[in-house]
């Protein structure tokens, strides 16, 4: 096989590592250049929520477009919208540049996201099954989310935290190059329904197996948004640098990577549903543990258990959720799945934030975590379904 068919082959690992590179690779320095600008507990909430609030609104459509008009244009545009997103802290160096960064990259990743796990769920062939697609992509976004924080805190501890963002961005344009390389699969869009109404698409609910994979991705998403947005300041409270911090996300992410590569044996050895709510409640502890431990090893031995717990029930849940829908509606459940999640993005924030402000920043880890444990035993009775 030559350079530029591994290239095809594995387009949607490169393409969605450099995306997430960027894109979370900026996310705790959200809160930091924030914090840094004034911003109190419960603003940073808001600017960490503001990021889903249009895409909750937006996903589902975003969804029912791709399923009608394909996933490549899709890609490109939403990599250049986020680059524009990203370095808009740096043209504008204050509050409201944050905030129309956060509005104008979150529209853009919600874009990319139901673009790549479609384009993910549609190129299954003899020689590359569902989960083996799926696989790829949560491996890219697993390997942008380590190497993003890594070089984020590198960047903001040399160069400051406005730079950082503008050197990030530069993952986004990467992927819109190698979108260009993209030729999609015909023949799974259904042309008549772009224009179906937004009932029928919450009908999908009505399957009850269905709305556990929901849950799977909003307990995981919690989880990893509220320790992303809120760690930075924990740690700053324990006294640990930035280029520090950004070293413990980054393992956070890393074991993300480690637990995917694994999990293809797990699955052999436990069932699905054992290894999501397993992997859901370890998370939950090690979160309430977190606030106990200001020293740094501690603290990176903790996110590295709490990657693995986070890292592992996202690839299933995106499998799950593509097995559980028809070809021709697989963009529009995903947009569904997205709406979710960024409900749960928009929200707990929010939620968050108020509580730390009135109570203290480890608050905010016990409440996740006691969240998480909890959730966890509502999954029981999921069906493990055909892994293919």
């Amino acid at each position: 096989m030559g350079e530029n068919g591994y290239i095809r082959k594995n387009l949607v690992v490169i393409m969605t590592s450099f995306y997430l590179l960027g894109v979370t690779g900026t996310r705790p320095l959200v809160s930091l250049l924030s914090h840094n600008l004034g911003a109190n507990l419960v603003e940073i909430g808001i600017i960490t929520a503001i990021f889903a609030l249009l895409p909750f609104f937006l996903a589902i459509q975003i969804g029912k477009y791709i399923d009608h008009h394909g996933y490549k244009l899709p890609i490109l545009y939403s990599s250049l919208f986020s680059f524009i997103g990203l370095i808009l802290p740096m043209v504008i160096p204050n509050l409201f540049g944050i905030y129309v960064s956060q509005i104008i990259t979150g529209v853009a990743y919600t874009i990319f996201v139901v673009a790549g796990q479609t384009m993910a769920g549609a190129s299954v062939n003899k020689e590359n099954n569902r989960d083996s697609n799926v696989m790829k992509f949560s491996l890219g976004m697993a390997l942008g989310s380590f190497l993003g924080p890594f070089i984020g805190g590198f960047f903001a501890e040399a160069w400051g935290y406005q730079n950082a963002f503008l050197g990030l961005s530069i993952g986004c344009l990467i992927t819109m190059l190698f979108s260009l390389l993209i030729v999609e699969v015909k023949g799974i869009a259904k042309q008549g329904r772009v224009h179906q109404k937004i009932g029928n698409t919450i009908g999908l609910l009505k399957e009850s197996t269905f709305r556990k994979v929901i849950l799977i991705g909003v307990l995981i998403l919690f989880g990893k948004d509220i320790y992303t947005a809120f760690f930075p300041l924990l740690g700053l409270e324990f006294g640990l640098s930035n280029y520090m911090i950004g070293i413990i996300i980054s393992i956070n992410a890393l074991a993300g990577i480690i637990i995917r590569w694994s999990l293809p044996s797990l699955l052999g050895k436990f069932t699905r549903t054992a290894i999501i709510i397993g992997s859901i409640f370890l998370a939950g502890v090690c979160m309430l543990a977190l606030p106990f431990y200001g020293n740094w090893i501690v603290l990176t031995i903790l996110s590295f258990v709490l990657g693995i717990g986070l890292g592992i029930g996202q690839p299933l849940s995106i499998s799950a959720t593509i097995q559980y829908l028809p070809k021709h509606r697989v963009g529009e459940g995903l947009g569904l799945r997205l709406s979710a999640n960024r409900l749960t993005q928009l929200l707990s924030p929010l939620l968050v934030g108020g509580i730390a402000e009135l109570v203290s920043m480890k608050g905010i880890f016990y409440l996740v975590g006691f969240i998480l444990c909890v959730g966890s035993g509502k999954l029981r009775g999921l069906p493990d379904g055909d892994e293919e």
